[in-house]
């Protein structure tokens, strides 16, 4: 990282050495190695489809750093975080240290694309920010939604192909970018109940257009739904790991 860019934590940025989501797990573990990476928050979009949802056993597709990991070990859910970067999960696992969910997350190197859950093993599947061409992700989906438990969730959050913002987040790669319309048809199509679908808007701090994202939600039948809890149970974390300088965090 630059000196000018040392301000903030790496993920805030799109320069042209971050690799796009198309790159391998080489060119990922070059980034995550040499760049002072920082602690991401969850997407306000896990935190709030998940909430009060009752924990059970849940499948992180393409867990980077683990974010998306820790949030839901936090409140009791036992964690499968998979991702083909060695170096982003070790991040993962450092993190999960820090907050005090280290036992609740099982950390796997391994390419999304090319596994295989066992049936009826998961009581939630998250594909959070999973930027994959369209044959790959809906061949994921269906065989991840394979694995779900009846009134199990599948959650799909992607950027939207109608942001046009400029930033870290983003996918230069407009391939790897689908409508909540498509996501919902793949859950549809891999056997389950579509619960909501919606582009939603999300403020950036300090950006001057909000992002805007693809939130789908899918339910494996024949159960109603999922147990929800009059409360949350929140373990008691430290907030993420503070960066130089006072700006605020961009959820992406």
């Amino acid at each position: 990282m630059t000196a000018e860019r040392s301000s903030l934590p790496a993920w805030k940025y799109a320069w042209p050495g971050r690799p796009d989501h198309t790159a391998d797990a080489a060119a990922w573990n070059s980034w995550y190695t040499e760049t002072d990476y920082g602690w991401a928050p969850a997407s306000t979009s896990v935190r709030t489809e998940l909430n009060g949802i009752a924990p059970g056993r849940a499948l992180d597709l393409g867990a980077g750093d683990g974010r998306h990991a820790v949030w839901p070990a936090s409140r009791g859910w036992h964690v499968q975080a998979m991702d083909f970067s060695t170096e982003a999960l070790a991040i993962g696992r450092e993190r999960a240290y820090a907050e005090g969910v280290k036992n609740l997350i099982t950390w796997s190197v391994a390419d999304v694309i090319a596994h295989t859950p066992d049936p009826a093993s998961l009581d939630l599947v998250l594909a959070a920010f999973l930027h994959l061409p369209r044959t790959d992700l809906e061949r994921t989906t269906a065989r991840t939604a394979r694995a779900l438990v009846p009134g199990g969730l599948f959650l799909y959050i992607g950027h939207a192909p109608a942001d046009k913002r400029e930033s870290a987040g983003r996918p230069r790669t407009e391939a790897v970018l689908h409508d909540s319309a498509e996501a919902a048809s793949w859950l549809r199509q891999s056997g389950l109940h579509v619960e909501s679908a919606e582009s939603r808007s999300r403020p950036v701090p300090g950006a001057r257009r909000p992002a805007l994202d693809c939130v789908v939600l899918g339910r494996a039948g024949p159960v109603p739904g999922p147990r929800r809890l009059t409360a949350a149970p929140a373990r008691s974390c430290p907030p993420p790991r503070p960066q130089p300088g006072s700006q605020p965090w961009n959820d992406t």
